[in-house]
């Protein structure tokens, strides 16, 4: 009797153990969890979370001063005004013991104008500026003078009448501009490059008709300073000095003995520089508003 009362707990225990296991799962093994808050509010619950296209992100590149630096392109109109000079130098022999020497140089007031292309670049309290530029020049005239020195003849000069045109130049250019206030700023360099002119002369002295003529193609150098004030964020005005110069170039020289018969006597020697003061124009990103 014993076992069987027993055995029939043991079997009701068993069928009630198996009903809360079946009522259990899976239906009240827990609540269930929103997973709609980690999506687009926009987009609805069942839209997936929408992540920032990298691509469309702008990059601003930083320096190591943690100031976002930046290129702008620019051009500059140039004028003004140059207290140039022509240098004459060098010697040549002349029949047997007699040289002759070019001596004096020429000095004028010229006008001189052109622009230039270049970018910008943002660097601590200022600007780092890379250019090319181009100027013409006005032209010269004035007098030098060959001097004679032989053994019976010491100190004749023959006075010579020199004319220089197309005067022209080609520079790479380097600007370190610093800012004072929001305005007005300040700036120094130089650049290297080519230059030229058309240099021509004749001689005065009838009983000795000296002439010469050539294109004169040179190495050019500057260097300078000046004041900048800012107009706007893309208008800068420049007023400055710049001192100019070319390497010695030679121009042949002749003498013409009657009619159109001609004897070389060597080379002239010239040698051009200028002090500068010039106004410029200076706009950034000229062509912004045509895209």
């Amino acid at each position: 009797m014993r076992r069987s009362l027993h055995a029939l707990v043991t079997m009701l225990v068993a069928a009630c153990c198996t009903v809360a296991l079946a009522d259990a799962l899976p239906d009240d093994l827990g609540d269930s969890i929103d997973l709609s808050s980690f999506s687009d509010p926009a987009s609805g619950p069942d839209e997936p979370l929408q992540q920032p296209d990298a691509d469309a992100m702008p990059i601003v590149p930083v320096d190591f001063s943690g100031e976002p630096s930046w290129i702008r392109g620019y051009v500059t109109g140039i004028v003004g005004g140059s207290l140039a000079t022509i240098n004459a130098g060098g010697s040549t022999g002349f029949s047997g013991t007699t040289r002759l020497q070019t001596v004096g140089s020429v000095n004028d007031t010229i006008l001189n104008g052109g622009g230039a292309i270049g970018m910008a670049l943002a660097r601590p309290s200022g600007l780092l500026r890379m250019e090319v530029e181009g100027r013409a020049r006005g032209p010269m005239h004035g007098q030098t003078a060959f001097e004679i020195a032989s053994a019976t003849t010491v100190g004749a000069v023959l006075p010579l009448d020199v004319t220089v045109t197309n005067g022209w130049s080609a520079m790479t250019n380097f600007w370190r501009d610093y800012f004072f206030t929001d305005r007005f700023g300040v700036y120094g360099g130089g650049g290297f490059g080519v230059g030229g002119y058309q240099y021509s002369m004749q001689g005065t002295n009838k009983e000795i008709p000296l002439s010469g003529s050539s294109v004169v193609n040179t190495f050019a150098w500057q260097v300078g300073t000046g004041v900048t004030y800012q107009l706007s964020d893309r208008i800068t005005f420049d007023t400055g000095y710049r001192f100019f110069a070319m390497t010695p170039g030679a121009t042949p020289l002749v003498v013409t003995n009657g009619g159109s018969s001609t004897q070389p006597v060597g080379s002239y020697t010239s040698a051009f520089s200028a002090s500068e003061l010039l106004l410029s124009i200076r706009i950034y990103e000229p062509f912004r508003n045509w895209r």
